[in-house]
Order: C-alpha cells, then structure tokens, then sequence
C-alpha cells in the first residue's frame, strides 16, 4: 500500500470523521443512531479503501478527497434529523478545519526540514512508512490536536444547540465552498508539482496563503451563521412587538367596555335587592364576582392599568395570586406598547411558572418604585424546573428551544432600548427579575 493510498483510505477518514464530529454533535439526530452509526462508518472506510487510485496528479487527487467528503454529506444526513444546509455547513466547517490542521502540519515540517526525505509526505506513491520519521509523528499529533481544539472553542461552541442553521445569502455560502476548493486544488499542485523541487520559502508562503484562506472561510461560516440567527431572533421579537401593540389596543377598549357594562350591572343588581323578589344570597354572590370584573386597576399609567386588569383576570381564573405595588407615574417615558409588552411577557412567564408548582405557592409578586432618581422594576415567583442560565439568560426547559424562550428576550431587548440594566437570579426555587431604569437620563 502506498503512502497516498493509506492516507485516503485511513488516515484522511479518521481525520475528517472527528473535525465533523467537533461542529455535528449538536445536531438532532435519527433514530437508532449508534446502530445507524456504526453502519455509516463501515460504509465510509469501505468507499475510501475501494475507490481506485487510478492516477498520481494533483488533479485527480482533488478529485479524490472532494468524492470523500461528498459522501461524508451525505452520510451525515442519514445520521442527523437536520436540513441539507445545516449538514452540509458543520461537514464543510469540518473539512475546513482538517485541511487547516493538515496545512499547519506542514508548515511545520518545511519550518524544520523534518520532511526532506519525504518531500511528498502523504501524497507519496512510495511504499508506507509510519513512523519512519518520528519527529514528523510527534509534529502531527500535536498539531492537529491543538488546531482541533482551538477550533471547538472559536467555533464549536457558537453554534446554537438544536438549531437549524441558516445562511444571509447564498453568495456567502457558496464563497466558503469556492475557498475551500481551491485551498485543496492549490495544495495539491503544490504537493505535486513543488515538492521535490528546492524552494522552500516558497512552499511556507503558500502553507500559509493556505492557511489564511482556511481562517477566512471559517470566520465566514461561523459570523454569517451567527449574524442570520441575531436577525432571526430580532425579527421575532419585533414581530411579537408588533402583536403587543395590536393587542393592547384591543385589551384597552374591551377593558373599558367590560367597566362600564359590569358597573351599569350593579346598579340594577342595586335597584332588584331593593326590590325584594331575588335571595339576597344569590344577589350578594352574582355582585361579588361581577366585582372582579368591575375592580379597575389605577397605577397612575393607562397601559400599565390595562395590562394588569387584564393578567389580573386570568390570574384570578387559575388561582394564582397577584401581588401588585405598582407607581406607574414614573413609567412615562416609556412607550404605552412597550409598557404592555414589557409587562405583559414579565407577567406571563411568572404565570407559567408558577402553574407548575402546588397552589399554595401560585404567587406572583410585582412591584413598580422610584428610588432617588432610579425606577426599580421587580418581579418575583416560584418554580419548579430546574433553570440552566446560558449567557446571563435562563435557558428554557421546552423541548424545542426554536419557538421559546422569546418572551425573556423581548423583555431585554426593551430593558436595553430605553437604557435599562436587567438582571435575573434563580435560587431556592424563587425567580428574581430585576430592571434599573435611570430617571436622569
């Protein structure tokens, strides 16, 4: 067996198994995976050792590693319930990062002439020589050992867990690919046609153009990745604005309606206890729950009134108690939709909180107070879950994190528009949420 040979068959596969394993492991995968798995790799090492080296150049040899990355895709979707673009963007991340390990490899080697007997390396049509070199050995294991490591810290871990990846423009996505193509082309040539021949200054320069256009398609990958998700989330955010607004319009006037329509009841329930022809029982019970109704809630801020007159009668329906000390005068400068928005998703995470605890401790607590010139927004409840904070952020328990979890940024991303600090603690089985407003500014 040659050098190349056992690289494509072997050592290339074990290579780029474990770089797509660094960005895959994410994923959500099939069912019976490990069965799945298992039948993949055979599959994989199978394709590698049988397809042919028909030719020793640097053309065919591209076309050689781009077949078994080909179908490293397509075996990554038979192992993971994703989309096409998401499989193929962490198999490209890690082709990327084993071509970055591969050339840092070899800088290394031209560095110290450690490669001199064997200019070809793992291109070689010579016969097969492990540790022929051991210095060469030492050199690879730590290298790419270190490049993947570094990679799953700067890159890895910037994926968002479970979660689809998308892309801003196609453009962008294909551009990686072109880089990486011509990455592999370019080294091949280089291989091939520069190996043998005694420039090797010239082969550390184009290492490191190599090297450069493998940095370059990963930060490109990983920002665009990342930029799309933070227009995702604000679009879902705005839009979630938007229904606030809408929807508090609406609470407003059916509010005031309901108002007028259950004080003008009392007054005829009034008018037949006078009257003496119903229970007086039955009258004092229909006009203690048309109260509830009737019981308008005054902060010293119209939306602030009607958002929690309005949670006050859910809360009341699944008996959850709430607890209100509430200035809303100092509340003005802050939009009336922003306000019932803010408000409203601070209310209803409390109360699908505590719909999961006994009903002795289905209590919200909300307070709303100007200190010196500081206004102090503080919301306090039970729980139940266990809450895993993610960047300052609790975490949230549904299974699927894509569609959850939108109401606390909503909250934060109103905190920061109006120059608000939030702050959130979860111990003892209590939920804190803290906002700081300056009045100065």
């Amino acid at each position: 067996m040659t050098q190349f040979e056992f690289y494509k068959s072997f050592q290339f596969v074990f290579e780029l198994i474990l770089a797509e394993s660094l960005y895959a492991y994410k994923l959500r995968r099939n069912s019976y995976f490990v069965l799945r798995f298992i039948g993949a790799l055979l599959v994989f090492f199978a394709f590698s050792y049988l397809f042919p080296v028909l030719s020793y150049n640097a053309l065919y040899c591209s076309f050689t590693f781009l077949m078994i990355f080909t179908v490293s895709v397509l075996l990554a979707k038979f192992l993971f319930k994703e989309t096409w673009t998401t499989v193929i963007f962490c198999c490209l991340a890690g082709y990327t990062t084993q071509h970055l390990a591969y050339e840092l490899y070899n800088i290394m080697l031209n560095i110290t002439g450690a490669n001199s007997e064997s200019p070809m390396g793992f291109y070689g049509d010579g016969e097969l020589d492990l540790f022929g070199n051991q210095f060469a050995v030492a050199v690879y294991f730590v290298m790419f050992t270190v490049t993947y490591f570094v990679c799953f810290f700067l890159f890895s871990e910037k994926l968002p867990k479970q979660e689809s990846v998308q892309f801003n423009t196609t453009f962008v996505f294909f551009g990686v690919i072109f880089i990486l193509v011509i990455d592999i082309v370019l080294n091949a040539v280089i291989v091939y046609y520069l190996a043998g021949d005694d420039k090797p200054l010239y082969k550390i320069i184009m290492g490191i153009y190599n090297i450069l256009c493998c940095i370059i398609a990963l930060y490109l990958q990983f920002e665009v990745a990342l930029k799309r998700k933070l227009e995702d989330t604000l679009d879902k955010i705005e839009q979630m604005w938007h229904q606030a607004k809408e929807q508090y319009a609406i609470s407003k006037e059916n509010v005031e309606m309901i108002n007028v329509k259950c004080h003008d009841l009392k007054h005829q329930i009034r008018k037949l206890r006078k009257g003496g022809d119903i229970n007086p029982e039955v009258l004092a019970e229909l006009e203690k729950r048309i109260s509830i109704y009737d019981s308008e809630v005054k902060t010293g801020n119209d939306a602030l009134d009607i958002i929690l007159s309005e949670k006050s009668l859910i809360c009341a329906k699944n008996n959850i108690k709430l607890s209100c000390i509430v200035d809303g005068e100092k509340l003005g400068f802050i939009k009336e939709e922003d306000i019932y928005a803010l408000f409203g998703n601070i209310i209803d995470n409390a109360m699908e909180a505590v719909t999961e605890v006994e009903e002795s401790k289905r209590v919200i607590s909300l307070s709303v107070k100007s200190v010196n010139n500081f206004l102090t927004i503080r919301a306090t409840n039970y729980y139940e879950h266990e809450i895993k904070f993610v960047g300052g952020m609790p975490e949230t328990h549904k299974p699927d994190k894509r569609y959850h979890g939108f109401g606390l940024k909503s909250i934060k991303y109103i905190c920061e528009y109006y120059g608000g600090e939030l702050s959130i603690a979860a111990e003892d089985n209590i939920f804190d949420l803290s906002i700081l407003f300056s009045l100065t500014e």
